[in-house]
């Protein structure tokens, strides 16, 4: 299971999950693919009345989006998750009190605005924002809906948790395409790899 709508929602809504509660099915004739569940459904509740549901899964066409539905509007992001250089720019359309509004954002290196950041985090010795605990508190998640899934959607809650650091704009870095290499070598190539 991908954790991008997890992560998402946890860093949208600034907070962590109490209740999770996930089903799953088998898809017929997707055998092939050797898990019990291709395709889960889960609900996360938050603190402050607040819910997110996705589905995740193997079986379908890639999901590329999200809805934001609160008191006053919603937002529709798409695609959200996107990291290819595949001319595709994430992009929103948000409607506020009838109001509505769209952005679309230029396509971006991701991974090379990943690595800057690591790599600084390294010369200046300092800790990173995305740090192990930031991935402990996807997996305590993704070990609950496995819980969730085992005992048939029944709802597993977690102890609160007050992350105090959370992802800031001033962490964003803007880096222009990488050139898409010609020539590749490793397994899918006509080139050995070096390992």
């Amino acid at each position: 299971m991908g954790v991008y709508p997890l992560n998402a929602v946890r860093n949208i809504f600034g907070l962590e999950p109490i209740e999770v509660t996930a089903i799953g099915f088998k898809t017929p004739g997707h055998e092939f693919l050797q898990m019990a569940h291709d395709t889960i459904s889960v609900t996360l509740r938050f603190p402050g009345d607040r819910m997110a549901q996705f589905v995740v899964g193997y079986a379908g066409a890639t999901g590329e989006s999200y809805k934001i539905v609160g008191t006053k509007g919603d937002i529709d992001v798409n695609p959200a998750y996107t990291w290819a250089n595949n001319g595709i720019n994430i992009a929103y359309k948000i409607k506020i009190n009838g109001k509505e509004d769209s952005k679309s954002f230029p396509e971006t290196d991701h991974f090379g605005g990943e690595t800057e950041y690591l790599s600084e985090c390294i010369l200046n010795n300092c800790d990173p924002e995305s740090d192990g605990e930031e991935g402990l508190l996807d997996v305590r998640v993704v070990i609950a809906i496995k819980k969730s899934l085992e005992g048939n959607g029944k709802t597993i809650k977690l102890e609160p948790y007050d992350r105090k650091k959370r992802p800031t704009l001033d962490l964003a870095k803007k880096l222009p395409l990488a050139k898409t290499p010609t020539t590749f070598i490793g397994r899918d190539s006509q080139q050995p790899s070096a390992d």
